[in-house]
């Protein structure tokens, strides 16, 4: 009886220090590594920006708006890797991208589909993709439905030029397969 309550202490242990810890703080200065997230259960990271959207005259939907791009070179989600084109110019290693588009620069808690709603032709709000070459995506997923997820702006600091915040998503491809971001947490610098 004894061995066993070791042993079961024992398989605990393990377990708790196998455990991911998406709660860790992140650095908006990080290269690699300023975005994390658990993609369909499985550790995600990236590293990536915001970037403020220029206002237009007579356009509220770009008034104090941001968008967010992070990549990544993580292999390809289940076996699905695609060898870049031997003549590949550029970033040709990345392999997937995260991206939301036109959040409020404001903290709150935004619906991914209705990010774009105020523009006259609305586009996706959030996106995700598999890229082949650095830049030709062979795989795309979008924010399709009123259950497609939500982005938190936690922290919106136009001085420090920093955004930080989270997000889960539930996204769709054209062929109905769906990819799931749980425990999104981001730290971006803001470019403007």
């Amino acid at each position: 009886m004894k061995n066993g309550i070791q042993f079961l202490c024992l398989l605990v242990c393990i377990w708790a220090c196998s455990r991911s810890n998406n709660d860790s703080p992140i650095n908006p200065e990080d290269k690699l590594k300023n975005a994390t997230a658990l993609l369909n259960n499985e550790d995600w990271y990236g590293s990536g920006s915001a970037s403020k959207i220029a206002a237009t005259i007579g356009d509220t939907c770009l008034t104090n708006r941001f968008n967010v791009y992070i990549s990544n070179e993580l292999p390809y989600p289940k076996g699905a890797r695609k060898a870049a084109p031997y003549d590949c110019v550029g970033p040709c290693n990345t392999t997937q991208y995260l991206a939301f588009e036109k959040v409020p620069l404001a903290v709150g808690k935004y619906n991914a589909i209705r990010l774009t709603s105020c523009t006259p032709a609305p586009i996706t709000g959030a996106s995700y993709g598999l890229i082949v070459g650095g830049d030709a995506v062979f795989a795309s997923y979008r924010a399709q439905g009123a259950n497609s997820g939500w982005i938190e702006v936690t922290r919106a600091d136009t001085i420090a030029n920093v955004i930080e915040g989270r997000f889960e998503l539930t996204l769709t491809s054209q062929d109905a397969k769906t990819v799931q971001f749980r425990n999104g947490n981001f730290a971006l610098p803001l470019k403007k």
